[in-house]
């Protein structure tokens, strides 16, 4: 009989020990919007992209003055009233031109690729670096409130709303978390109108 209570009970020391963990979610996407560092890096990479788009708009002027000089050469040399080999060095002017914008317009490709490379990067280097900050501060919370487990919110199904830490992860990180939507919960909800109508009489 003690064998047997005793096999019983080993059997539930597992989900005891389920049931003891604590466990909490993040919401990752939350957390990095409301970091303090996303405005002055969204400001950064939109400064960075305005810089790159002025550049490219540069570029594409330069090729249309020269789309434009081969063009004015080629109508020049159409002129009937110009010598023969006047007409001849004009055409050969348009295909120097033609080939100055072919090779023009694959630096400009090549310059702009680089240029959208280098924006994906700096992007990608600034979210690791909020991220990795985010993560460090939620391992130090879980540490301190001794959870088990947190998991990222948006892999999760369901999770109550007592186990979502991401307002204090965003606190921790010295931003400010989002003011709750009132709408959504009942009690904050204005009572409906009073109808117009008047009180139906007793009976």
């Amino acid at each position: 009989m003690k064998r047997i209570l005793a096999l019983a009970l080993a059997g539930l020391l597992p989900l005891a020990a389920l049931h003891a963990q604590t466990l909490a979610v993040v919401d990752m996407e939350k957390a990095l919007a409301h970091h303090p560092n996303t405005p002055n890096d969204q400001k950064l990479l939109e400064s960075t992209l305005a810089e790159y788009t002025k550049e490219r708009d540069a570029l594409r002027a330069d090729i249309d003055r020269r789309m434009d000089e081969r063009d004015q050469a080629l109508k020049d040399a159409q002129n009937p009233m110009l010598a023969p080999a006047k007409a001849d060095e004009l055409r050969k002017l348009a295909e120097d031109k033609t080939r100055d914008i072919e090779a023009a317009i694959r630096r400009a490709d090549a310059q702009m690729a680089e240029r959208s490379n280098t924006l994906s990067e700096m992007e990608r280097n600034l979210i690791k670096r909020t991220t990795d900050e985010i993560l460090a501060h939620i391992e130090a919370y879980a540490k301190e409130n001794k959870l088990d487990l947190v998991l990222y919110k948006n892999v999760v199904p369901y999770a109550k709303d007592g186990l979502d830490i991401t307002d204090r992860i965003i606190a921790r990180c010295g931003g400010t978390p989002p003011k709750a939507d009132a709408a959504k919960d009942g009690a904050e909800l204005a009572p409906p109108a009073k109808s117009g109508l008047p009180a139906k009489p007793a009976n």
